[in-house]
């Protein structure tokens, strides 16, 4: 069971992250054990790969995993790595290895982002009967697929993607990204069934989009029989046998899901931080991806995957990081 009592073998699968990457070099941290030392204080030992050298020299494509430690701590009855700041990447207070040890570590517990107010040139409930002039298309799909009415944007899910050389390549409609650091949120239902197989990539949500080889993205996904949460990122061009692309999950798939990205900076770098909600108020911190994606990168909504369903949005907000 998750922290909302969703089990984990539900096809709407449950699932609370615990550790996860932070922004900093850390990616694909996992495959923990957990440990009490003697002041009483948990410890979680994993593994993650340093983005900027993941491979043995020579040799791309085996990966360098070392193994790492950081305290785990408690927060409303769940546990959060390091206070829920995730994987350290500078010297910390070791555990309380002998007895009699003082302990030093002691947590600091950071808060979940705020936004402010909507930014109202690039919010939309939906509330016409048409697009706003906000909005532009990559790609503009047949009108018929379309519509607005009754508070929300439906749109047919489209058999394609965005992960070059994908054929064809999906639509993407996009509005201008804020400068500085902001927050965007979506709510949004996709018509696969809560259960069975196989509607396979079939999704809907957010995207931040730079052009179709980069991008991160944030979508409701049916794999196999599972409905799941996907943050996922897209980088061209990399090196010879690097992948494109990586992915990670977030919280449950609800009938309507709450998704929003977070904007942030992270070492100087651009930070993209993923969060899900079934109720829009109580929300599970998912991973960050850092990505340069130009000079005017996009907040964009996608609905595709595959043919035959639909994708509803009931708004897109967006506003200033508080």
């Amino acid at each position: 069971m998750d922290r909302h009592g969703i089990s984990v073998l539900d096809s709407r699968v449950g699932g609370t992250p615990v550790l996860t990457q932070n922004g900093n070099r850390w990616v694909g941290p996992g495959h923990n054990a957990v440990v009490t030392d003697f002041s009483g204080q948990a410890w979680i030992v994993y593994h993650a790969v340093d983005r900027d050298r993941p491979y043995y020299a020579g040799d791309v494509g085996y990966t360098k995993r070392p193994g790492m430690i950081d305290p785990l701590d408690w927060r409303d009855g769940w546990p959060v790595v390091r206070g829920g700041r995730g994987p350290s990447d500078t010297p910390m207070p070791g555990p309380v290895a002998q007895p009699g040890e003082r302990p030093v570590y002691r947590p600091r517990f950071v808060h979940a982002p705020k936004s402010g107010r909507h930014h109202p040139r690039l919010s939309d409930g939906f509330n016409g009967m048409a697009l706003s002039s906000q909005w532009s298309w990559v790609r503009p799909p047949d009108p018929s697929t379309y519509s607005v009415a009754d508070g929300q944007l439906s749109w047919q899910t489209q058999a394609g993607d965005l992960h070059p050389p994908a054929t064809p390549l999906a639509s993407v409609l996009t509005e201008p990204a804020p400068t500085g650091d902001y927050v965007v949120q979506t709510k949004v239902a996709v018509s696969t069934p809560a259960s069975g197989c196989c509607q396979n990539y079939v999704q809907g949500g957010l995207v931040i989009y730079g052009d179709d080889g980069n991008y991160v993205k944030l979508t409701s996904v049916s794999i196999w029989d599972t409905r799941q949460t996907e943050f996922g990122k897209e980088i061209s061009p990399v090196p010879p046998g690097y992948p494109t692309y990586g992915n990670s999950v977030v919280g449950p798939v609800g009938d309507w899901t709450y998704l929003q990205i977070v904007h942030h900076r992270v070492d100087g770098a651009a930070a993209y931080t993923a969060y899900t909600s079934l109720d829009g108020r109580h929300w599970d911190a998912g991973a960050t991806w850092t990505h340069e994606l130009g000079r005017h990168p996009k907040i964009g909504l996608v609905s595709m995957g595959g043919a035959g369903f639909s994708s509803r949005f009931a708004y897109v907000h967006v506003s200033r990081l508080r």
